[in-house]
């Protein structure tokens, strides 16, 4: 969904929402096969899932960006930046250990195939 279209969807639904009633979904994380023993395809379609993972993380992001962004400035406070903070750190978090742990069983995969 575009992020304007989701951000008329959100005020219309949601009214005067607050970050605890996030309607940013969270994606589901990857399973990454294990390198050594993975074929050629599980590899494959794990990279492209492990991409995709990571775009709708991207697209998270941005959606608590514009879900803060939305809340007029007198009607934040200390606790939803915080959580808004935290929120957005975990997905980063979360980005960097799905690349992480793909490319340590891609390693491992070229190394058990050469």
């Amino acid at each position: 969904m575009r992020i304007p279209t989701l951000l008329a969807l959100m005020t219309l639904t949601f009214g005067f929402a607050t970050a605890s009633d996030a309607a940013c979904d969270y994606p589901s994380q990857v399973k990454i096969p294990p390198g050594k023993t993975a074929t050629e395809a599980e590899i494959t379609a794990t990279s492209a899932t492990v991409k995709k993972y990571l775009a709708d993380l991207d697209a998270y992001m941005k959606c608590i960006d514009a879900e803060s962004a939305a809340v007029p400035v007198e009607e934040q406070t200390d606790e939803s930046k915080a959580l808004h903070v935290k929120r957005y750190n975990a997905a980063v978090d979360a980005m960097e250990a799905a690349a992480a742990a793909f490319n340590t069983e891609l390693r491992a995969y070229k190394a058990a195939h050469p």
